[in-house]
């Protein structure tokens, strides 16, 4: 039995929906659906019913939701009770290349003089980075927390203030910050859908009930400050890009709002590998 489907199927039954389940965890509508499937397959019975406004759990769903419960508990003791006799000296690190090159690649050596053989994996998207955590593919991940699966260790490494940059003739280049009112004025050059930044100032310029104006989308960390050097609009990136700027042309202001920042941290589903890993990289 897949304990993965198991914690799926149980995300489900707590959210009583599939989307907001899989988007829990990180996983597709898609995906998490043919899990579920496979376990009623597996037990010949039906676990919910299916409704316009979500899922409600079956008689057998309830019991398979109790006995699930208790399973994991089990495991989750089994694993910890386990953990002093592990050894690993093979780990495989996931990343994106910015968060890599500025807080991983200098502590390689460090990882390797005590003994591990570290296998870096790079992707593009965070998200995509938790898909891999989860189905086993990476160790553990240096990266940007995000809404986590209950699984999921995490050790926070550091935070990082979110900057607004600009042309240096902006009209607010004289100003000592910029607030999320006079940022919701401004057209913005952000990367695409699936970075991390821009689902921040989704969720904090929703929270304001304050609109976002994105004018020009783009994929590469090289072109968005170009873009915003030629007048597309403002951009918001974490402190370290900003030691970038073209200091004649560019001027960078911190966003006005307390939760503007990135947290920057060690993520595994294995607690002793996050824990060493975290241990070696502070």
């Amino acid at each position: 039995m897949n304990t993965e489907f198991l914690r799926g199927f149980l995300e489900t039954a707590r959210t009583k929906s599939i989307a907001k389940a899989s988007e829990a965890l990180h996983i597709s509508h898609t995906a998490l659906s043919k899990q579920l499937r496979s376990l009623e397959q597996q037990f010949d019975v039906q676990l919910f019913v299916r409704s316009a406004q979500g899922v409600e759990l079956t008689e057998a769903g309830k019991v398979l939701y109790e006995g699930s419960k208790v399973l994991l508990d089990h495991i989750a003791v089994l694993a910890k009770s386990l953990e002093p006799y592990k050894e690993w000296q093979r780990i495989r690190i996931g990343s994106v290349p910015d968060i890599a090159s500025q807080y991983l690649l200098a502590s390689l050596n460090q990882l390797e003089e005590r003994g591990l053989d570290v296998d870096m994996v790079y992707r593009q998207s965070t998200a995509e980075l938790y898909r891999m955590l989860l189905n086993g593919e990476v160790d553990l991940l240096v990266a940007e927390r995000i809404s986590m699966h209950p699984s999921i260790w995490m050790g926070e490494l550091l935070r990082e203030p979110l900057f607004v940059v600009m042309p240096k003739d902006h009209p607010f280049a004289k100003k000592t910050a910029v607030t999320l009112t006079e940022l919701s004025s401004q057209p913005l050059v952000l990367y695409a859908e699936g970075c991390t930044i821009r689902a921040k100032l989704t969720e904090l310029f929703s929270a304001m009930n304050r609109p976002m104006h994105i004018k020009t989308e783009v994929n590469f960390k090289e072109v968005i400050l170009g873009y915003v050097d030629n007048g597309a609009g403002l951009t918001v990136l974490p402190e370290p890009y900003t030691t970038q700027l073209a200091s004649d042309r560019l001027v960078c202001l911190p966003l006005d709002h307390p939760e503007a920042e990135r947290t920057i941290a060690v993520l595994s589903m294995n607690r002793a590998k996050g824990q060493k890993i975290h241990r070696m990289l502070r």
